[in-house]
């Protein structure tokens, strides 16, 4: 089957094959479905791991409790431009991101603690999403739109709370491309035999 074919069966599954006739009940996206809802999925999201695949040093420490203070260091440190010098910190840091080569195209030059906008006003670093959005504005309206990136909770509003990831808990803000990754294994078929169908009644099988 095609895979606009598959398209076609989830979309006849979920609103109903005929005009008129009722759509089957959307399955909820969470581990706890509310009442009104068909009891499917998971029991618990205890076990899962929601961390996302990239990882920062920064994004780390914050995760784990850390005041992560750029301006401790960034206070002594005049804001440069270009550097004539190897850096003595930030050596994890590799920077591929288009034709931001350099650290104040994003960062505020300084208030290290905030990001920049193109009029030099500060961005608060929990809203790194309006900094992406300058150059990702395609990306951003898919993002705030639901279809990019990653959701967590209701799809149904009403039913519960929906939360989304941040760019930067997703992408390195430096090296925001993914590299390969090796897919998981697809899922094993049934054995064969394992379900027979089931024998004919003993009166068919007369003539």
């Amino acid at each position: 089957m095609s895979f606009a074919s598959w398209i076609a069966l989830a979309l006849v599954t979920m609103r109903g094959s005929r005009a008129g006739e009722p759509a089957q009940p959307a399955l909820p996206v969470v581990a706890r479905p509310p009442a009104d809802q068909p009891k499917v999925g998971l029991a618990s999201d205890a076990h899962l791991d929601k961390t996302p695949p990239r990882r920062t040093v920064g994004l780390d420490l914050v995760r784990n409790g850390w005041t992560y203070n750029c301006m401790e260091c960034h206070k002594l440190i005049q804001a440069r431009w270009r550097y004539d010098r190897p850096m003595n910190e930030h050596k994890d840091v590799k920077l591929e991101h288009g034709n931001n080569r350099f650290c104040l195209n994003c960062h505020h030059p300084t208030n290290r603690n905030a990001f920049v906008d193109y009029d030099g006003a500060e961005i608060a670093q929990r809203d790194v999403v309006q900094l992406c959005a300058k150059c990702h504005g395609t990306t951003f309206r898919d993002w705030t739109a639901g279809v990019h990136g990653r959701q967590n909770g209701f799809w149904k509003t009403d039913a519960g709370e929906k939360t989304k990831l941040r760019c930067i808990q997703c992408h390195d803000p430096h090296q925001p491309k993914f590299g390969d990754m090796k897919p998981l294994a697809p899922l094993r078929y049934p054995t064969r035999g394992a379900n027979p169908p089931p024998a004919a009644p003993a009166a068919s099988r007369k003539h």
